[in-house]
């Protein structure tokens, strides 16, 4: 799969998206994801006409945007610090070599102060931090991390344009409640709020909670399938259905902590599944 994505982005004069997003959704490796990413979010045009003059008019851009006040970058710092301290304590072996080696604070920091100047209005929220880092620890440059993360986060807003997040959380746990009674039953025992968490898990699409190399291998999908982050609700489904054994075996705080802090997994699996959920929830007409 490597090879295959390595010869559609190497194509001379125009990459072929359809085939790469075809490629992509499987997964994609390490060295070429930065790459490739910046193709499926747009970031880079399909056509190569031009390329190097397009890139460099991009980059100074971005060198022009003015930066936020001390007060706000205090705020940012602080957080991109326990950031970045929690994801280092983390991250595995096969993340760390595919990451940049310089410290991803700087360029988080910058990216999402430059984010906040350039879209007047938008207030600060550490949401930003989390979405904002996997393109830090995954691209070389600060231009690259700050265009991927403005697509990433058009994405978000179209997702929930088309629906709230309310409305989304309100339909993912109805659907808990009914494709997995036992586990809905026993969070309501143990007295567990998991509306906080679901709320956590929609606002960072797992970016909190997930091992930074599992997040980033359900990314790809999220980037290659058309309106990937639709299949978000039954990613988090699945989860909860893979799990299911173990949580029901825990008691409330050991709950909250695993659901918060979510272990290794399968995310080849993780994605298997949440399509099957899929298309039972659409079989079914539950929604």
């Amino acid at each position: 799969m490597s090879s295959e994505i390595r010869q559609i982005l190497e194509a001379e004069t125009l990459v072929d998206i359809d085939k790469l997003r075809q490629a992509g959704r499987y997964g994609i490796s390490d060295e070429v994801r930065a790459d490739a990413w910046k193709y499926l979010l747009g970031v880079e045009a399909e056509d190569k006409s031009n390329e190097l003059s397009k890139r460099q008019a991009k980059y100074d851009e971005y060198r022009q945007t003015e930066r936020q006040s001390n007060d706000v970058m205090k705020r940012i710092r602080g957080e991109v610090s326990r950031y970045c301290k929690a994801r280092n304590s983390k991250v595995s072996a096969r993340a760390v070599s595919a990451a940049p080696p310089t410290d991803p604070t700087v360029p988080i920091e910058n990216v999402v102060s430059a984010y906040l100047s350039h879209f007047r209005g938008t207030e600060y929220s550490p949401v930003m931090i989390y979405l904002s880092g996997p393109f830090a620890y995954l691209m070389p440059t600060e231009a690259d991390i700050y265009y991927s993360f403005i697509a990433l986060m058009e994405m978000v807003e179209t997702h929930y344009a088309q629906a709230s997040m309310a409305a989304r959380l309100s339909e993912f746990l109805m659907l808990f409640r009914t494709l997995l009674p036992d586990l809905h039953n026993h969070f309501e025992e143990e007295e567990v709020d998991f509306k906080e968490v679901a709320t956590s898990w929609f606002e960072y699409l797992l970016a909190k909670e997930l091992p930074l190399d599992c997040l980033l291998r359900l990314w790809d999908t999220y980037f290659s399938i058309p309106n990937g982050l639709t299949l978000h609700v039954y990613i988090c489904l699945a989860v909860l259905s893979l799990m299911k054994d173990h949580l029901e075996e825990l008691e409330q705080s050991e709950i909250h902590g695993v659901l918060l802090r979510l272990p290794v997994m399968d995310m080849d699996s993780v994605i298997k599944q949440a399509v099957t959920i899929r298309d039972e929830v659409m079989m079914k007409r539950l929604i």
